[in-house]
């Protein structure tokens, strides 16, 4: 039903190739408009004719594969059935862990749950799940796209202790983590049951997680017309949020356009759904970008209350705490985390903050391992070269902090000092002037 999404996307150029088709130019004529080689041209077809699926230049010229509408699509909604495969009620922690399970997704308030199959509306995904027969209670649970029979992810959640909401919560979270693995994974087409509004964001998710600014500005370029036109998803505009918020907070370019644009997006998610939960999370990233933390907080506390599962808003608020002095809060939410959240789901923002603890303990040697630990998955994050800069300096290492020196400026040419006091700001001016004290030799080079 649906195929693996290798090249789901035509480039920029590949586009502007396919416009030229459609005003009638000749490879020769291509070549000439665009300066580029006939080879390169030949290369450029196989390849839109591939994405497209079509074997000739007059269909490539006929299809509309690569305009998409959304008026329609961004109506539909994101079913997930639930499909019992053996007598859940004859088995009590699992038919109390199921329904736990349903109620943490539902907490998402982005799908549309069932458990019964309706004739006209065909689900997104299928979950499949059964009690286990022995006297070891567990509760199975297999994905599966659409009413397929091929089955994406499957796991047992034992039933470890009585603690029924803390396992669904876990389980729930495990769920989302590889629904949104499998959609980033699959081809969109208008006939799928996979809304574009939930491909899109589900896609940008998974390709974000590898921080760069040319992921930064594949996943603009994808939300923003679903975000910031007529045409509004809830889910789209949270995601090109978060964009940009990591985008400023890695110096990705015009920190204060980029504002201004997060300022915007803020703006019309409190217009269009001021209450719910992803409006709140767009809030926040706002406010922390403006130097407003403790607004940030309550907005992050509001969003963890309505949704515990939400491990964003939980990361986040880590950092925050550290960075305004409440060590202590951070610590706690920490340990919350480690006993929450499934490891793979958020190991790295949370290493992040175990980072940042470590830093403020004084135990510049550990900061380092775990700052390089974590730069082997995001190598382009600043504010972990940033520790270990800072670091190195604290120890005396002044080769190691010009060599990571160096390497930041590799990253992020635009690296100043007016970058360096944006992330501070709103800060506990203690470990404000902490920072700027012990990181003046990035400067120097400049």
């Amino acid at each position: 039903m649906f195929e693996q999404n290798k090249q789901s996307e035509l480039t920029s150029r590949q586009k502007e190739i396919l416009s030229l088709l459609r005003k009638g130019l000749t490879n020769n004529e291509i070549c000439k408009t665009l300066n580029i080689s006939a080879n390169t041209v030949k290369a450029h077809l196989a390849n839109i004719y591939k994405i497209l699926e079509v074997t000739n230049r007059t269909e490539a010229v006929s299809t509309k594969a690569d305009e998409k509408n959304f008026s329609d699509d961004i109506k539909k909604d994101l079913n997930i059935i639930f499909l019992k495969k053996n007598d859940i009620s004859a088995f009590p922690k699992a038919n109390g862990l199921y329904y736990a399970l349903v109620e943490s997704l539902h907490q998402y308030h982005i799908f549309r749950i069932s458990d019964t199959a309706e004739a006209t509306v065909e689900p997104a995904f299928s979950i499949d799940v059964s009690a286990a027969e022995d006297k070891d209670e567990a509760l199975f649970l297999s994905i599966r796209i659409g009413s397929t029979h091929e089955i994406l992810w499957t796991t047992s959640v034992k039933i470890s202790s009585d603690n029924i909401l803390e396992i669904a919560q876990k389980a729930a979270m495990l769920l989302f983590r590889h629904i949104v693995l499998a959609t980033a994974n699959i081809k969109y087409t208008p006939q799928s049951p996979i809304p574009y509004w939930w491909y899109a964001t589900a896609h940008c998710n998974i390709k974000f997680e590898n921080r760069s600014k040319e992921t930064f500005n594949y996943c603009k370029d994808m939300l923003t017309p679903l975000a910031t036109g007529e045409i509004y998803s809830e889910q789209a505009a949270y995601t090109l949020a978060l964009v940009y918020y990591i985008a400023i907070l890695d110096n990705w370019g015009n920190s204060a356009a980029y504002t201004k644009q997060l300022a915007e997006i803020a703006r019309k998610t409190m217009f269009n759904a001021p209450y719910s939960i992803y409006s709140q999370m767009v809030m926040a990233f706002y406010n922390i970008v403006i130097g407003n933390k403790s607004e940030a907080i309550a907005y992050f506390k509001q969003v963890i209350e309505a949704n515990p599962q939400t491990i964003i808003a939980r990361t986040i608020l880590i950092q925050i705490y550290m960075l305004i002095g409440q060590n202590e809060n951070a610590l706690n939410l920490i340990n919350e985390c480690e006993r929450l959240i499934p490891a793979t789901a958020a190991q790295t923002s949370i290493k992040q903050g175990k980072a940042f603890i470590l830093l403020l303990q004084g135990k510049y040697e550990e900061c380092i391992n775990l700052a390089n630990q974590i730069l082997l998955y995001t190598p382009k994050a600043t504010v972990l070269r940033l520790f270990i800069i800072f670091c190195n300096n604290k120890l005396g290492k002044k080769v190691e902090s010009e060599v990571q020196i160096k390497e930041l400026y590799e990253q992020h040419p635009d690296f100043d000092k007016p970058y360096l006091e944006q992330i501070l700001k709103g800060v506990n001016p203690q470990i404000q002037k902490l920072f700027m004290d012990n990181l003046q030799n990035l400067f120097v080079q400049k």
